[in-house]
């Protein structure tokens, strides 16, 4: 039996929201336009892994790492009212690996993860820029909007036990790891510390709609839509603050706190050893080694093309629309 998750319910409630017999229920004289679809979009995220540039998200993704994601959306807007309303499930990759790094500290720690995330969120959005025209029978309109809100996100970041890790051979041979296998880091707690898989965020970016209706006054929609999120979480990575005791951990946990190896030392690097990316037994806890910055949190964006269509047919003047000309008038000279 396949496990219901958020994202598959939310998709099998629009599938059920698009057939006829709700349709019909959702009439103009409940006072909401409606409208669904289906999107798709590429994601980034900005942490403790990255190129570490001075132009924050911009040079600190690592841009070949972006992936492609899917997700479902509705929209609610009342007649005459300016406001929008977006309810959005979205299924997010976002990943990033230190050997992908421009950075040599965070090169030779040689950490990784990707993590697959579910996004449901609620935004408004408010108009910025309007205009619409005709072309033949199509009635054409475009929307400039700003949009932001909440966000509720699951999220379960992962990591490969590297090759060249000095446990990778005891592990195959424990048989707790297979090559190429990923391994849930949360729950092994490679930073001796546990965290929640559900956190808020705050996505807030902006939207261009392109609508075009062929008079039955229910137009199709695309929209490109860029979000960026606020969180208040740095584990999206698994990466925060100090290595904790491995020997307090499992195997692979121990195995997978610390990736760093003399193959990863690079020639021009001034560090002969990698006791700086290890626990260090002796040191109290405070005295040990950064595994990452705890004084930041981890962000992450969406930039997406949604194709939507509306439910209910609009009663408003939304669409250009010919002018009344008046009654014809007789020249009775």
């Amino acid at each position: 039996m396949v496990k219901p998750t958020p994202f598959r319910l939310f998709f099998c409630c629009i599938a059920f929201g698009l057939h006829p017999t709700v349709e019909a229920q959702l009439s103009p004289s409940n006072g909401w336009h409606i409208e669904a679809g289906v999107s798709s979009h590429v994601s980034g995220y900005s942490g403790d892994i990255g190129h570490q540039g001075q132009y924050g998200i911009l040079s600190d993704t690592q841009w070949h790492l972006i992936r492609l994601g899917v997700g479902v959306s509705v929209r609610a807007q009342q007649p005459g009212k300016r406001i929008g309303w977006n309810i959005d499930c979205r299924h997010i990759r976002i990943q990033g690996a230190d050997s992908a790094s421009n950075n040599a500290v965070a090169f030779m720690r040689n950490l990784h993860f990707r993590n697959d995330m579910i996004e449901i969120a609620a935004t408004a959005d408010f108009p910025l820029l309007r205009f619409s025209g005709q072309l033949g029978p199509w009635s054409l309109s475009h929307h400039l909007r700003a949009e932001g809100g909440l966000a509720l996100l699951h999220h379960a970041p992962k990591a490969q036990v590297d090759r060249d890790n000095l446990c990778y051979a005891i592990l195959n041979e424990l048989g707790v790891n297979t090559p190429g296998q990923w391994h849930d880091l949360r729950g092994l707690e490679t930073e001796g510390a546990a965290y929640a898989q559900w956190v808020m965020t705050l996505p807030i970016g902006f939207s261009y709609t392109f609508s075009a209706n062929r008079g039955n006054g229910r137009p199709w929609h695309m929209t490109l839509t860029g979000l960026y999120r606020f969180t208040r979480t740095d584990r999206l990575d698994d990466i925060e603050s100090q290595y904790a005791n491995p020997w307090e951990m499992s195997p692979l946990g121990l195995g997978l706190s610390s990736q760093s190896n003399p193959s990863d030392i690079p020639p021009c690097a001034n560090a002969t050893n990698i006791s700086t990316y290890q626990y260090q037994q002796g040191l109290s806890a405070e005295r040990q080694a950064i595994r990452g910055n705890s004084a930041t949190r981890d962000a992450y964006w969406t930039l997406g093309l949604t194709l939507a269509k509306s439910l209910t047919a609009s009663t408003s003047n939304v669409f250009h629309k010919k002018r009344f000309r008046g009654q014809k008038v007789v020249n009775k000279r």
